[in-house]
């Protein structure tokens, strides 16, 4: 089995706001697609977000889901999970303060939020070949039921882009089980969805995130979010909700088999990789320390999909995250060590023809325009 996580903070990070946003986290989908924040649970950049769809895989990155405004309502307490900086330089929520621990769990971050003697436990990942994101929480402690709400903010823009909000809102509507957001007439539609919460329409802009990343970058550093969904849910000890955010109208709802499928697909690449560490090194891999684990992991996360046509189904390689797309150089480059040293031989064959394909395209572009200017001439 995949060993143990060698990523984890405690409230020596998480406690320390400056610090624990300096950490960020990752988690992809195969397409280009991908979840990510910081530690802290801010979002200092304009990549982050909890669904960042790759609509044309791996291209036309798309922010749809900012992030959750979470609340916990606990022996009569209420403690917030979020945290958010303001323009105006206030913070508030501080939920940070609320973190006793984080780790990753495979490539999934998992927090650990301290209720007075309870504790409330949330995941992240992603659905590998499909734009949705599961948000998992689980009671771990306590010595009463606890009710959580979340207030769903929501964009609708290119990755690189940011977003001021207008007066017209955006469209909500109730489906099964959650609602269906149409940002405006002829966007692609996502879902906000889960099957054990209650969930409420909303029509509301909220005003002026600060993204301190994009500051220091001297690039634009605010932008407004679509207050669209409010959930609800109770939780005994030992029982989870998932809640999941989809361009899928059919995503899977049943969070025990979401986190399987990925628990599953993580120990497929930790086979790959063990099966071609036996061929080619004298030690066990349960011998090696636990980062080359995550180095495995790390490595899935580049790997995309790239299709000529539903009858071409191809892969590349991403560049670089948050902004980067695939490019033929750093493609080559990488190809060894992503595929080759981790034992994903179709991956490295599917990759070599995809930009040999890519290649005849552009040769064919060439004697286009060759000819072109012959039968000019003439």
């Amino acid at each position: 089995m995949p060993p143990l996580a060698e990523v984890q903070f405690g409230r020596e990070i998480s406690g320390d706001l400056e610090l624990a946003e300096q950490d960020e986290w990752l988690v992809t989908n195969g397409l280009g697609g991908f979840a990510s924040g910081t530690v802290a649970g801010t979002a200092t950049r304009r990549y982050h977000g909890l669904l960042v769809a790759a609509l044309q895989p791996p291209g036309k990155r798309t922010v749809f889901v900012n992030g959750v405004d979470e609340s916990v309502h606990y022996l009569e307490s209420t403690y917030s999970l979020a945290t958010y900086r303001w323009m105006s330089g206030f913070i508030s929520p501080s939920g940070y303060l609320q973190i006793e621990s984080f780790h990753l769990e495979g490539s999934k971050p998992v927090w650990r939020y301290a209720l007075a003697d309870g504790l409330l436990e949330k995941r992240v990942w992603m659905k590998q070949g499909e734009n949705t994101t599961y948000v998992r929480y689980t009671l771990l402690r306590a010595s009463a039921p606890v009710e959580v709400e979340g207030k769903v903010l929501v964009s609708d823009r290119d990755f690189h882009s940011m977003t001021r909000g207008q007066d017209s809102p955006m469209r909500v509507d109730s489906v099964d089980r959650g609602l269906r957001i149409i940002p405006s007439e002829g966007a692609t539609p996502f879902y906000l969805r889960g099957s054990c919460a209650s969930w409420t329409a909303q029509n509301e802009w909220y005003r002026d995130f600060f993204l301190p990343a994009e500051h220091a970058r001297g690039l634009d550093d605010h932008e407004d979010r679509f207050y669209a969904a409010h959930f609800r849910f109770s939780l005994r000890v030992s029982e989870s909700v998932t809640i999941v955010f989809s361009t899928e109208e059919t995503a899977e709802l049943d969070g025990d088999r979401a986190h399987s499928a990925q628990a599953n697909h993580d120990l497929e690449l930790f086979r790959a990789w063990q099966n071609q560490y036996a061929k080619v090194c004298a030690s066990a891999v349960d011998d090696e320390p636990g980062w080359l684990w995550q180095l495995v992991l790390a490595a899935d996360q580049f790997i995309v999909r790239r299709d000529f046509s539903e009858q071409r189904k191809g892969k590349s390689i991403i560049a670089g995250y948050p902004w980067f797309g695939d490019w033929g150089r750093d493609t080559m480059i990488a190809l060894p060590g992503l595929t080759l040293a981790t034992g994903r031989f179709d991956s490295a064959r599917r990759i070599l023809l995809t930009f040999a394909r890519l290649v005849d395209l552009a040769d064919d572009l060439v004697m286009d325009v060759k000819h072109d200017r012959v039968a000019s001439a003439l």
